[in-house]
């Protein structure tokens, strides 16, 4: 064999051990992922450090809103959708999560997405929600073709590029 193919094949084999790698090492995030969605949960993570995991119970007993804001995607036509939800504040509020020395909130997906937002945000009265239901009927999870089970909305932004599909944590970062 010549010299460079030797390099190359050997390459192709480091990547390939590196791959193996961390496709283990991300093998408990999966497993956390799927039992979050099957559970219809997310956590509240502080730091990076677990601090609550809510389900859909604890946003009933926190006290539900409707509203209208609109939805514009770039695969759809701009539309008014009626949203059902917990402002993000209200929810930290009632798990006693100290947000006073929050600089910044990031909202994760299950896709990989993730959305930050400042305190001011946060703090600010009617404008970030965590819903479950869109136009009556419950978010369907990613692999039924929807947004949920929870969809971080910021209301009465004009597109939703920020929104945040199948949310599966919410970190309070202080600093």
């Amino acid at each position: 064999m010549k010299r460079a193919n030797k390099i190359v094949y050997s390459i192709l084999g480091l990547l390939l051990a590196a791959v193996a790698l961390l496709a283990y090492l991300n093998r408990g995030d999966a497993e956390l992922r799927r039992a979050l969605a099957e559970n219809r949960e997310f956590q509240i993570r502080i730091d990076g450090n677990y601090a609550a995991t809510v389900g859909l119970q604890t946003l009933i007993d926190i006290g539900l809103q409707e509203f209208t804001t609109p939805l514009a995607t770039s695969i759809s036509a701009p539309r008014n959708v009626t949203m059902r939800g917990v402002e993000l504040r209200h929810l930290l509020e009632k798990l006693e999560i100290d947000t006073s020395q929050a600089s910044h909130f990031v909202v994760s997906g299950m896709d990989g997405h993730h959305s930050p937002l400042s305190s001011a945000e946060v703090a600010s009265e009617e404008l970030i929600y965590i819903c479950f239901a869109m136009d009556g009927e419950m978010l369907k999870p990613q692999n039924e073709g929807g947004f949920g089970p929870y969809l971080m909305v910021i209301k009465g932004a004009r597109f939703a590029q920020r929104w945040c599909k199948y949310v599966e944590a919410v970190d309070v970062i202080n600093s």
